[in-house]
C-alpha cells in the first residue's frame, strides 16, 4: 500500500490555492493502475483532466473535474464525433505527437484529411478544438506547418504543445516562439524537466507554473504527469 506524500512538487503546486489559475490547471493522468490517486485533485485549482483517451473514465463520475477527450491517432477516428457528443464534451484535443513514429505517426496531409471529415464538424456544434499536438523534437513545428497548409479551411481554438528539456529559459523560449509563429492561444498539455536532480525538477516546476499562470494567451497546462511509476511526475511516495 502506497502512502503518498507531497513536497513542494509540481502536483502540489498545481493543487495550491489561487484564483487566476483555476481554469488553466489540468492533469495529464497516465496511471490507469492507480486511479484513486486522482482524488487528490478534487476540489482544488485543477479543473480538467485528460488521459490520452476519448471516453471519460468511470472514476471521474460525480467529481468536479472536466474530462477532455483526445483523438490520439487514426484508430476509431470515425467514432470520435459520436463519442464527444455522447459526453457533451465542450473541448477536445487532437492527434498526439503525429510527427513521431513512436507516437500517432500520421503524415500531415493524411491528418488534415481525417481532421476535415471526422473532427472539424464538431466546431459547428460549439466544441472547442485543440489542434494536433506535436513534439518539441525538430520534426514538430515543420509537421504542424505542413498540416495547417493542408487544412486551410480548418478552424482551431487553440494549439496544444509539448515540451521536455531543462531550464526555465529554454521552456519559455520554446513556448513564446511557438506562440509567435502560429499566433494562437496555447495549451501546454505535456511539459516536464528532464533533469535527474529532483530539486532542479521541483524548482523548474514552481517557476514554470508561475510563468504559465501569468500569460493570458496560455489557456491551459498540464505537467507530465500524475503517474506514480515515473520520475518526472515528482509525486513521491513510500
Amino acid at each position: 500500500m502506497f502512502n503518498y506524500t507531497f513536497t513542494t512538487t509540481c502536483v502540489a503546486v498545481a493543487l495550491a490555492s489561487g484564483s487566476f489559475a483555476a481554469t488553466k490547471r489540468g492533469l495529464a493522468f497516465a496511471d490507469s493502475g492507480n486511479t484513486g490517486d486522482i482524488s487528490v485533485a478534487y476540489n482544488t485549482q485543477v479543473s480538467w483532466v485528460y488521459d490520452w483517451g476519448s471516453t471519460a473514465p468511470s472514476y471521474l463520475k460525480n467529481t468536479d473535474m472536466t474530462y477532455i477527450p483526445m483523438q490520439w491517432g487514426e484508430d476509431n477516428v470515425d467514432n470520435f464525433i459520436a463519442e464527444v457528443q455522447a459526453q457533451n464534451a465542450k473541448t477536445i484535443l487532437g492527434f498526439n505527437e503525429p510527427d513521431l513514429s513512436s507516437q500517432s505517426n500520421i503524415a500531415p496531409m493524411d491528418a488534415a484529411s481525417l481532421w476535415v471529415q471526422h473532427i472539424q464538424p464538431l466546431r459547428a456544434h460549439g466544441v472547442r478544438l485543440g489542434s494536433p499536438a506535436v513534439s518539441n523534437a525538430p520534426s514538430g513545428i515543420p509537421w504542424l506547418s505542413e498540416f495547417f497548409g493542408n487544412c486551410t479551411e480548418c478552424k482551431f481554438d487553440f494549439i496544444p504543445i509539448h515540451w521536455y528539456g531543462e531550464g526555465l529559459d529554454n521552456f519559455k523560449d520554446y513556448v513564446e516562439s511557438f506562440h509567435g509563429k502560429f499566433s494562437s492561444s496555447i495549451w501546454v498539455t505535456e511539459f516536464a524537466s528532464t533533469s535527474s536532480n529532483v530539486n532542479e525538477v521541483e524548482d523548474f516546476c514552481t517557476d514554470a507554473v508561475a510563468y504559465l499562470d501569468g500569460q493570458d494567451w496560455i489557456k491551459g497546462y498540464a505537467w507530465f504527469a500524475l503517474y506514480v511509476s515515473i520520475f518526472w511526475h515528482v509525486f513521491r511516495g513510500t
